[in-house]
């Protein structure tokens, strides 16, 4: 098969994230834990960073910034390596076991080199040697700071494009779905010249009500898709009721009643497509319980599901079928305005009148 003969799906097209713009946060957004046991050294490092804008905590044991750091969050911490008792690199264990983003500055002391070194593989984002030169302290700390709202920064942006890419695969899982299905409906509406166009008919007739009643978008796709789908369960309903002239008996009747329960069983898989599948289930209650499958009545009918429901019963009422002719839209109206706040309530019967759309 060539290249240009080959389907494509909604779902092939993979869209990359295109631009991660990032500025550089101000030092003030910083907070700097400043650990020594050593109070005039820790006194000296807090006051260079506090003079370039950081917020600075100090502490003079590791004990005393973990407790601190377990009820926080702070951006960095510049740690004394030998403290006794807990060393600086076990406070930098235990920091970023309860936030691995944390950035981690060693202050170590001659012949420590060799352990800082394996601490920069262990993740500990920089050392440098006691006592710090105050414009290397400010460097090392920058570079942290910097580093980690990056990182930041990155992944919120990756995490928004993830969202928005999972949403886009999603919306096209669902017009995979709603057009294989759609396909479907108008086979099954070709079974008699009497449903043909049927589905597509009712399922404008509801969005155009749910437009009338400022419905969101979102449910007005809903309430067009249930529209669509509303009798896809017919198709376990035998050609021969389906074309049959005469009354139904009450066996007939109830096979033909069956088709709501078979519809949700067939989209019941299809999560996707949301609170359409509840519209489908209903769209044959009536307002007062007297309608199918579970008579259901008043509100306990869902919104959407008295749209479609009310939808439906307009398109049916002026087709005609193998046992009646379709009524005029002036008796159609008389018909619905008879039955308003029995089989569906005035606000979706007012609704109908406003947005009728007639035959397609």
């Amino acid at each position: 098969m060539s290249e240009s003969s080959q389907s494509t799906s909604p779902l092939d097209d993979i869209v990359e994230p295109s631009d991660f713009k990032f500025e550089l946060p101000d030092s003030s957004e910083g907070v700097v834990f400043v650990v020594d046991n050593d109070r005039t050294s820790g006194t000296l490092n807090a006051g260079i960073l506090k003079g370039v804008g950081y917020k600075v905590r100090q502490f003079a044991t590791p004990q005393e910034a973990l407790d601190e750091l377990r009820r926080s969050r702070p951006t960095i911490l510049v740690t004394d390596f030998a403290m006794g008792g807990m060393s600086g690199l076990d406070l930098a264990q235990a920091a970023q076991e309860h936030d691995p983003d944390i950035a981690v500055i060693l202050l170590t002391g001659s012949g420590d080199e060799a352990t800082a070194q394996a601490a920069l593989r262990m993740g500990v984002s920089d050392y440098i040697k006691k006592p710090p030169e105050p414009e290397s302290l400010r460097r090392s700390v920058q570079r942290a700071f910097h580093k980690r709202a990056a990182e930041e920064h990155h992944r919120a942006a990756l995490v928004g494009w993830m969202k928005a890419e999972l949403e886009r695969r999603a919306q096209a899982l669902r017009e995979v779905t709603v057009g294989t299905l759609a396909s479907l409906a108008n086979a099954l509406d070709m079974r008699s010249p009497h449903f043909q166009g049927h589905s597509k008919a009712v399922s404008m007739q509801a969005a155009a009500i749910a437009h009338a009643l400022e419905a969101d978008e979102a449910e007005v796709e809903a309430v067009r898709i249930a529209g669509l789908l509303h009798d896809v369960g017919m198709m376990a309903v035998p050609d021969a009721l389906v074309h049959k002239p005469q009354s139904l008996t009450p066996e007939e009747f109830g096979v033909i009643r069956s088709h709501c329960d078979r519809g949700v069983e067939i989209l019941e898989p299809m999560k996707h497509l949301g609170r359409s599948i509840r519209y489908v289930h209903e769209h044959h209650e009536r307002w007062d319980g007297s309608g199918y499958p579970e008579g259901k009545k008043a509100d306990g009918i869902s919104f959407g599901g008295q749209i479609v429901g009310i939808s439906e019963a307009w398109i049916a009422i002026l087709e005609s079928r193998a046992y009646r002719s379709g009524q005029s839209r002036e008796e159609g109206l008389e018909i619905l305005e008879a039955k308003k706040g029995v089989w569906f309530s005035d606000e979706v019967t007012e609704a109908l009148r406003q947005a009728d759309i007639g035959m397609i």
